[in-house]
């Protein structure tokens, strides 16, 4: 079907409600971004459809081959649409595809895409998956930010690892392994800050820094760190 630029307002609040939904409710998300798939709809919106979709089906539902399974569907009913969407939509298949194997080949993607890829499959393969491949996920994202000056793309990984830190700052109970892993991504994260952000974002991120350190010192039976009174009132 060739897709064409509808100007639906309809389908643009769809999609914010859409994405302000996600969180509390994934799996209804999920039904209805199959109910639109072959909704006419303009280039952007087909790519932010995707975008949605591919973070649903991959961070929320951990259902990655669904995933790829919709984004399939989803090239197949906008094969008219430009060049340019349906490269997004592959790069959105690929963060999937990296998901599901860490070792995922990028060889068709260039530098900047490759950045975006790795960047936003981190959350989830830290999340979902082992230490290991987690590590492996960031040292090989650390090698592309190294040799790329795009603002942009660096302010993405900015944005991706601060929401990471957050999840796992956000965990009752982390593992040695999972809170040396924590320290390296804020660590990472706030050098990135210093960098690309203003001063908000260096406040914000040096926090969550804090943060972490402080989660990652605290002792096993810290507990609250009181003490009873009743025992220390009369020495």
């Amino acid at each position: 079907m060739e897709t064409t630029q509808v100007g639906d307002e309809q389908l643009r609040e769809s999609l914010l409600r859409d994405w302000q939904d996600h969180t509390k409710q994934p799996t209804a998300v999920a039904a209805r971004l199959r109910e639109r798939l072959a909704f006419p709809m303009g280039a952007q919106d087909l790519v932010e459809l995707a975008a949605l979709a591919t973070h649903v089906f991959g961070e929320h539902l951990g259902d990655w081959q669904a995933g790829m399974g919709y984004l399939d569907q989803l090239i197949d009913a906008h094969d008219g649409a430009p060049a340019e969407s349906l490269r997004r939509i592959d790069r959105q298949h690929a963060v999937l595809e990296r998901l599901e194997d860490v070792n995922a080949s990028l060889d068709r993607f260039d530098a900047n895409d490759r950045l975006y890829i790795t960047a936003l499959a981190l959350p989830a393969i830290t999340l979902q998956r082992s230490v290991a491949e987690a590590e492996t996920a960031v040292a090989e994202a650390m090698h592309l930010l190294a040799s790329n000056d795009c603002h942009e793309y660096r302010k993405l990984f900015g944005v991706v690892t601060a929401n990471l830190v957050c999840d796992l700052l956000d965990r009752s109970a982390l593992s040695a392994a999972r809170r040396r892993l924590l320290i390296v991504l804020a660590e990472k994260s706030h050098a990135l800050w210093l960098q690309e952000g203003d001063e908000t974002d260096r406040e914000k991120s040096a926090f969550r820094l804090m943060q972490s350190y402080q989660k990652c010192r605290m002792p096993d039976n810290y507990r609250s760190g009181r003490y009873p009174r009743y025992g220390s009132i009369e020495p």
